[in-house]
């Protein structure tokens, strides 16, 4: 249970977390056979168990064994959730029984419904009662679930038709380690919505980024929801990303003077913006809202940061700008406007056909507003998202600068896989030339998807204006390194590289605190990119709340740390040691110690 309500309330109070533990305090006292087997005594058992629980555990919690003890509420508010009071108006409650039913579906269905003397009806009637006592929340965690393939069935049965979940519960994502089955681990699609639409709190009471993330959950289609949350393969460097910053310490100074206003402004290639943060490329917005990246490109520009748009955005790059220029809203202070409106960057994927690539880079130009040029070097061929591939793809669905379209094949709908099929495999280093004679002279160029030591300074010494240190948000390679950890490497092996190129970085960014980190360690401007499309969830208007979060919360972290300008970070700031260990120690392509190296096939040993 303790696994599951960490997947389910990853931020669950002390008190839930001791309710959670004490559930079936000392079960075995009251035994089943204790009651009549009917539902009359079913129930009783169960009522029964709850209440002696809950006495029990309030009497162990307000023994003197207790140190330092705890207050009476508290152990009152444990014993109330022990017993499930209030539960369809207590949200803590709610969640042990969300809890509750997981794991009994997690940990117990398979060999229940295995049972000989369980037909077929009694199982599909206690799935449908267990599906009602569960929140939404619960249900996003239930429909991503790993399970047999006897399980799907039954469920498909329970609620409502296999038309109705096809694709939702066969694309499955168990946050904790499961105790009997192999979980899979890629993010998957939501829950059913409701028969009166999806299920979307308003935008005023989202006050984090993961409100906006468990929004999506809720609202986005399944294959929206499986192609902006998914990555590659078991998902370890999408966790990595994020894990990574967590492990990194605040060290704040004290006794500074912080009552004037803090400083977020800084540039992008020569580019003044309002805030370090900025939009990553995202591929195909219009999945999430009719508008797609021309209302993320309105939010940016109101906000006056930067926009980097994709090759495989939903519009091309005219429709965006032009919805960018016909925006009422005035660029903040702090930016650079450049004329009538903030800079967007492009992101390129070289295409197969060199010439479309050209063309694409021609327009870009014409436009006079395009601040520079990111070509994507991390991805020459797309990595395996299983999630997506999981969901069938609508295959109306196209990415117009590319000439991409969905489609569904024998490996899936892979909306990635599939639509990145034009992307050229054959880019190298001697490329970099060719893209140079392609650019109106003095276009900033930047390489992104730089994850070691050794290809940032080969970066720097092509005479690129930048790298982006990215690993495409884990959707590419998994098992590369978490991206701020790329961060120290480059601290460590190659500290010249911020010095004569800007530094950006994105992945796994989801507090003010992560971009104050990665500000810390030499990053001049942080990406967020599945972030955006969860706000993208509410149009402009949820890009700009999700960006003005991050943005609050950073003024916070630099006040608390004791600055007000982004000048006055440095790695000081920060407590590294917990992660310093996984930070290679030259930027050599050798192994520190591993010398070995393969013979050519043939050759005799």
């Amino acid at each position: 249970m303790t696994r599951w309500l960490a997947a389910r309330s990853p931020e669950a109070s002390p008190t839930l977390q001791l309710a959670c533990r004490a559930q079936h305090f000392r079960r075995w006292e009251i035994p089943r056979s204790s009651y009549p087997m009917t539902r009359p005594g079913y129930l009783t058992w169960r009522a029964k168990l709850k209440s002696q629980a809950a006495a029990q555990v309030a009497e162990l919690l307000a023994s003197p064994a207790v140190d330092p003890p705890l207050a009476a509420y508290d152990i009152d508010r444990v014993a109330a959730l022990v017993r499930k009071e209030n539960l369809r108006d207590d949200d803590e409650t709610q969640v042990l029984e969300d809890v509750a039913c997981l794991v009994f579906l997690d940990d117990q269905f398979d060999a229940f419904e295995s049972k000989p003397e369980i037909d077929e009806d009694k199982i599909v009637a206690i799935l449908q009662k267990t599906w009602a006592k569960m929140s939404p929340a619960g249900h996003a965690l239930a429909l991503q679930m790993q399970l047999s393939d006897r399980a799907q069935t039954l469920i498909h049965k329970a609620l409502g038709g296999e038309s109705a979940l096809l694709g939702s519960v066969e694309s499955h994502t168990v946050m904790p380690e499961s105790s009997n089955r192999v979980a899979s681990p890629s993010p998957a699609p939501p829950p059913l919505s409701s028969p009166s639409g999806p299920v979307k709190p308003p935008l005023h009471t989202l006050i984090s980024s993961h409100d906006f993330a468990a929004a999506a959950a809720a609202a986005f289609p399944a294959k929206t929801y499986a192609f902006v949350s998914s990555a590659a393969t078991d998902c370890l460097t999408h966790r990595a990303n994020t894990t990574a910053y967590a492990a990194i310490g605040l060290r704040p100074r004290v006794l500074r003077d912080v009552s004037g206003p803090v400083s977020l402004g800084t540039s992008m290639l020569g580019r003044r913006v309002s805030s370090p943060i900025f939009c990553s490329p995202t591929s195909l917005g219009a999945l999430v809202h009719p508008d797609g990246e021309r209302a993320l490109g309105r939010a940016c520009q109101a906000l006056g940061i930067a926009q980097v748009v994709s090759t495989s955005a939903s519009f091309p790059l005219g429709d965006i700008v032009d919805a960018i220029r016909s925006s009422s809203t005035p660029a903040p202070a702090g930016s650079d406007s450049g004329g009538d409106m903030i800079p967007v960057f492009f992101q390129l994927y070289v295409d197969k056909d060199r010439a479309k690539s050209e063309r694409l880079l021609v327009a870009a130009a014409a436009f006079g507003c395009v601040g520079g040029v990111f070509l994507t070097v991390d991805a020459p061929v797309m990595g395996k998202r299983e999630a997506d591939e999981r969901v069938r793809a609508d295959e109306s669905v196209r990415a117009p600068m590319a000439g991409a379209r969905a489609g569904n094949d024998g490996g899936g709908g892979g909306l990635g896989r599939i639509m990145g099929q034009y992307v050229d495999a054959s880019v190298a280093w001697a490329d970099l030339a060719w893209l140079r004679r392609c650019l109106p002279p003095g276009t900033p160029l930047a390489l992104k998807g730089v994850q070691t030591a050794a290809d940032a300074v080969r970066a720097v010494d092509a005479g690129v204006d930048a790298i982006f240190v990215s690993n495409h948000g884990g959707r590419s390679l998994d098992t590369a390194p978490a991206t701020i950890l790329v961060l120290l490497e480059l601290q460590r092996c190659c500290p010249h590289v911020f010095d004569r190129v800007q530094v950006f970085v994105d992945g796994g960014v989801a507090r003010g605190t992560d971009v104050f980190k990665a500000l810390c360690l030499g990053a001049t401007a942080v990406g967020v990119g599945r972030g955006a499309l969860y706000g993208l969830n509410y149009g402009e208007e949820g890009v700009r709340r999700y960006i003005e979060i991050l943005n609050e919360e950073l003024e916070t972290t630099m006040r608390l740390c004791g600055v007000t300008s982004l000048d006055e970070l440095h790695p000081g700031l920060l407590n590294t040691r917990a992660v310093d260990h996984l930070v290679p120690e030259s930027a050599a392509d050798d192994h520190p110690y591993a010398k070995w190296r393969r013979k050519p096939q043939g050759s005799k040993l």
